[in-house]
Formats: structure tokens, C-alpha cells, sequence
């Protein structure tokens, strides 16, 4: 099991809503691997709630079973012989149950995967509701539901749901950031723990895997590259867990992957008619899985980006290489997948590090900004990697930045910083206030910079020292 890292705010949710007092009906959700369960049990444990809080997974099994299994914890839980010897049948009566234990003392019960429960009993939404309206919401009970992403967004949280209105609570579980991901493989080189970002990305189930003993390019080839490697079919699995009409997902995925920006590209590579299209991008989208970026200025085409690394370096390398994989060819695959992985999906990675370098710099007081808005910009032929705006003050202070994933002299530096100048003018800002110009390299192989009063530089060690605090 890896880190247990860059939870604190989630942590702090749940102690406030336990400490509320109050009968809590609450919702974690989120996509396949994002450690949801680990999460609450991590919670539970340091917390020192294990007497107080029961926690059961639900199965796919038929609901009778579920409901003797959930017995038997509930028995263990209460010490309540009576219960052993006779199992509830319903929920309904775990629910009135939960409602007598809560009456006079703080009791929490985590149904994980609850999904899996509406499976098998699909009047538990409306028993819940009715229950919670007329018992439940007068006790001290803590439910927390737990469950997947596309389920809940589409059912449990949709406005035809028994349940809708009822949360006093709902927490969307997101991948770590691209600093916290360097703290799956600390003694790492930082450009490496950028480079794993951009391979796994922020989700723990998949750096959780991770081997810091070993090099990156070594996980790669176990975890990836290689016959029956542990995410060798991950995409598969993904998508399958979470959508039906998987092929048509699939698709889209691998014509964006492919270089398909616009809709019109994306429908003509992945054979899904236009008039549909629009469906599966919105649900991808909803997943965290697909991007549809806008200029954070201005007017400009839509274009749609895989916003997940880790499926955006699936759908590039695997199915291109599958055969060779499977062939057992590992090392001609590994270095034709290293060398193309560093000139398009390293820098890639490095952009998105220095959007956090960004904002954790601000959070500290390093730069004189308060981002409000933040994104790339491009308009006729020009872009800015990242622009941020700070309109919480008149007029706007504006950040702009450029990501370069090499190795920089002091010429280059500033040939960068004054094409950055340049480029910055044609921003379609009426009136501005200060604009800080940032570069962020890979290595600046330059002893002094001479940098002007509103420059900065930034390289890994800068990510060093910012990634510093994340760990703990």
C-alpha cells in the first residue's frame, strides 16, 4: 500500500461533519481508483472511530445474501447475540435498526459501493429517503454512502432520485495533484516524479503500484509494457466498470489520442455521428477523463484534450504497441515508447506541474497574484501555456507563463521571456494591472539570469521546494 498523501482538506470534511452533531446523510464519489475507500478507512482509523463506525462493502450478490452478510457485521458491531440468530431481511429494518442504535449516541455507518446495493434492491433509494424524512434526520446517525462516479452523477444526484435534495453533504473524490504524485517515489530525481505524473497521473490506485526501489522506466515496463502487466488492460476496465456502449467511449478516447481536437475531427476519426457525439464527450467530460478548453480570454474554437495522463499515455502507447507487447519485444517497445513519450507527453506533464507550481505558489505569498481564473490562451496562430488572472482586485493582475520541457542558457531564457512580452501584448484585456512573466524549464544552465523586476524563472528544483510539503 503506498502513501496516504494530499488529503487533508477531505480529511477535515469528514471530522467537520461528524463533529456536527446532526444526523448526516453524506455522498463520496468518484472514478475507479481514486481512493475512495482508502480515504474513509484512513479517516475511521486515525480518528480512532472503529468502535463507532461500521463499515460494509457491498457485493454483487443477491439481496438476501447481502443483507445476512450486513447482519452478521452489524451483529459483530453492536455485539447484539439476538441479531446473529436472527438476520434482518430488509432494509427497512437495518435502517430502523441504525435509527434505535443512533437515537441517543453518535453511530456511522459507510456503505461502500453502494451501487452494488441498488443492484440488488432497487427500492433501497426510496426506502432510505422515506425513512430518513420520517426517523433518520431526528437521530445522531452518520450514513456515508460510497460509489462510483457515472452511477451516482447520473442516478443517486439526478433530479429523479428519491434521494435528491436529502444529502447534507457530497464530497467528489479528484486525483492528487501533479505535486503530490512525485510522493508515491520521493528519492526519485524530481524530473523523473514529474515524468511518473505523467504517466499515472494523480490517481493513488495506479502510484500506489508504483516500486520507488526500482527506476520509472522499470515500473513502466511492469506495470505496462509487458505481457500480463497489472495495467496493461486498465482502459478496458475503466470504462467498462463506469459506461455502458463502451466501444463507442473507446472510440472517442483513442481519436483524441490520436491527434482529434475539433468535434468535427473527433466524429470523422471515431466513426460516431456528430448528432451523437456531443453525449459521450459531456459524460467523459463529467468523468475528469476528456477536456473541452476554451481560451481563458477571449473568443476561440473549442478543442478537447485527454485531461487524464494516465489515459492519455494508454490510448497513444498501448494499442499502437499492443502486438510487440504481447510478442514479449519489451525492450524495443520501452525505448520506442521513451523516446516519444519525452517530446510529447513530458512536456505535457511539465505544463500541468507548473499550473500547481502556480497556485501553490500564490497560496504561499511567493507570487503577488490571487488566481481566479487560469488556462492556456491561443488566438491565430499564438499561444500562452498559462495565463492566470487575479480579478479579486482593479485592475486584474495577470500571470503569464511558458513551460518548456528542455534544458535552457541564458540566451535562450530570455529570448523566451521576451517572446512571452510580445505575445502577452496581443491578450484581449481592456485594462490591466501588473503582469508577472514566468518561464518554467526543465534545467536553466545559466548561473545569474538576468531576469527584469516582474520575470521569474523557475526549474525542478523550484518543484522541488514546492512539492516539498505535500507528502506529509
Amino acid at each position: 500500500m503506498g502513501p496516504f498523501v494530499d488529503r487533508g482538506s477531505e480529511m477535515r470534511w469528514l471530522d467537520e461533519r461528524w463533529a456536527s452533531g446532526r444526523a448526516e446523510l453524506l455522498l463520496v464519489y468518484g472514478r475507479r481508483r481514486v481512493g475512495k475507500t482508502r480515504l474513509v478507512r484512513e479517516w475511521v482509523e486515525r480518528r480512532g472511530l472503529g468502535g463507532r463506525v461500521l463499515y460494509f462493502v457491498a457485493e454483487e450478490e443477491p439481496e438476501q445474501a447481502m443483507l445476512a452478510r450486513l447482519s452478521e457485521a452489524l451483529a459483530r458491531f453492536t455485539g447484539d447475540e439476538l441479531l446473529a440468530e436472527r438476520p434482518l431481511t430488509s432494509w427497512r429494518q437495518v435502517l430502523l435498526y441504525l435509527a434505535r442504535l443512533a437515537t441517543g449516541e453518535r453511530i456511522g455507518f459507510v456503505l461502500d459501493e453502494f451501487q452494488y446495493a441498488v443492484e440488488a434492491s432497487p427500492g433501497l433509494p426510496s426506502t432510505l429517503q422515506a425513512l430518513w424524512d420520517t426517523r433518520l434526520s431526528s437521530t445522531k446517525i452518520f450514513i456515508l454512502l460510497m460509489g462510483s462516479l457515472v452511477s451516482f452523477s447520473e442516478g443517486v444526484l439526478g433530479s429523479r432520485s428519491p434521494l435528491y435534495g436529502r444529502f447534507t453533504g457530497i464530497l467528489r473524490l479528484s486525483p492528487l495533484s501533479p505535486l503530490a504524485a512525485g510522493c508515491f517515489a520521493p528519492t526519485w530525481p524530481p524530473g523523473d516524479r514529474v515524468r511518473l505524473y505523467g504517466v499515472f497521473g494523480g490517481v493513488p490506485g495506479y502510484l500506489s503500484e508504483v516500486d520507488p526501489s526500482l527506476g520509472l522506466w522499470e515500473n513502466i515496463e511492469r506495470l505496462l509494457l509487458r505481457p500480463n502487466a497489472r495495467f496493461l488492460d486498465e482502459a478496458k476496465y475503466l470504462l467498462r466498470e463506469e459506461l455502458r456502449e463502451v466501444q463507442r467511449y473507446f472510440a472517442v478516447l483513442e481519436a483524441i489520442a490520436s491527434g482529434a481536437t475539433s468535434y468535427g475531427e473527433i466524429a470523422q476519426r471515431s466513426g460516431v455521428p456528430g448528432e451523437s457525439l456531443s453525449k459521450y464527450l459531456r459524460v467523459l467530460e463529467d468523468m475528469g477523463l476528456v477536456e473541452k478548453q476554451r481560451p481563458v480570454l477571449g473568443r476561440g474554437r473549442a478543442r478537447y484534450r485527454i485531461a487524464d495522463p494516465f489515459l492519455r499515455f494508454w490510448f497513444r502507447y498501448i494499442p499502437r504497441h499492443r502486438a510487440a507487447i504481447e510478442l514479449g519485444l519489451t525492450e524495443k517497445t520501452v525505448e520506442a515508447v521513451r523516446k516519444d513519450f519525452e517530446h510529447n507527453l513530458a512536456p505535457q506533464a511539465w505544463e500541468e506541474t507548473m499550473a500547481a507550481m502556480v497556485a501553490e505558489a500564490a497560496r504561499r505569498g511567493e507570487l503577488p497574484i490571487t488566481p481566479t481564473r487560469m488556462g492556456p490562451w491561443w488566438h491565430r496562430g499564438e499561444e500562452i501555456d498559462l495565463v492566470a488572472l487575479d480579478e479579486t482586485v482593479t485592475p486584474p493582475v495577470v500571470l503569464v507563463a511558458e513551460a518548456k520541457w528542455s534544458r535552457l542558457d541564458c540566451r535562450e531564457i530570455r529570448r523566451i521571456l521576451d517572446t512571452l512580452r510580445a505575445k502577452a501584448q496581443r491578450l484581449p484585456l481592456m485594462r490591466r494591472g501588473k503582469t508577472i512573466y514566468l518561464l518554467a524549464a526543465r534545467e536553466l544552465d545559466c548561473g545569474n539570469p538576468e531576469l527584469l523586476g516582474d520575470e521569474v524563472a523557475w526549474s525542478l528544483r523550484d518543484y522541488e521546494r514546492l512539492a516539498e510539503n505535500t507528502c506529509s
